[in-house]
């Protein structure tokens, strides 16, 4: 102690005396088993910004939950719920029949939507239609958010020419006329004239 008393003070002493004592009692109740230590459970260990997923059913969303998807405001959930009162939904994939929902659009949000139904094979969807498809007037598609669904169901539009439709629209920002189609691959005159009055441009 005379040691201490030639480096510290009387206070001093008594100070680092007392930090030793509750570091020693500290250490005793620790280990001794008379401290209540919290137990993890799995609970504890999630996150939500991960593992919790909310899905909503396509068929019963109201219009407050669909806004609350990322890249559904407040226009495209009315446009999605009045597809749903005059059409119905058979399948996730009918979000592209939805106007100003094309395939990228579909690709962000159909994450958070239980799916249902089945897809259907693009050859299929050829076949099955029906046969009024092709007459003037029968079926209008607005060439600035058309899908690739909508537009094989022109005659002579199989999903190749689907696809080559949409990439031209891509490149171009948007169709400023229907004899645009004339500089996609594979599309004539001929092929023009079958589907000109199935077809109008929009915004």
């Amino acid at each position: 102690m005379k040691i201490l008393h030639s480096f510290l003070t009387e206070d001093e002493q008594k100070v680092i005396f007392f930090l030793l004592l509750f570091g020693l009692i500290g250490s005793f109740i620790r280990y001794s088993g008379l401290s209540a230590e919290d137990k993890m459970t799995s609970a504890d260990s999630l996150d939500f910004s991960t593992d919790y997923e909310i899905k909503y059913d396509l068929l019963t969303a109201s219009k407050a939950e669909l806004v609350t998807i990322p890249g559904i405001g407040t226009k495209r959930a009315d446009d999605i719920i009045s597809y749903r009162e005059s059409h119905g939904f058979s399948k996730l994939q009918d979000l592209m029949l939805v106007k100003g929902i094309g395939t990228s659009t579909y690709n962000k949000i159909s994450g958070y939507f239980q799916d249902f139904g089945q897809p259907a094979e693009l050859e299929t969807s050829l076949i099955s239609l029906p046969e009024r498809i092709g007459q003037p007037g029968s079926l209008m598609i607005n060439l600035n958010t058309a899908a690739i669904e909508e537009l094989i169901q022109l005659p002579g539009i199989g999903p190749a020419k689907a696809e080559l439709i949409i990439s031209l629209r891509n490149e171009m920002g948007m169709f400023k006329c229907v004899d645009d189609l004339l500089q996609v691959k594979g599309i004539g005159e001929k092929t023009l004239a079958k589907i000109r009055e199935n077809l109008f441009i929009g915004e």
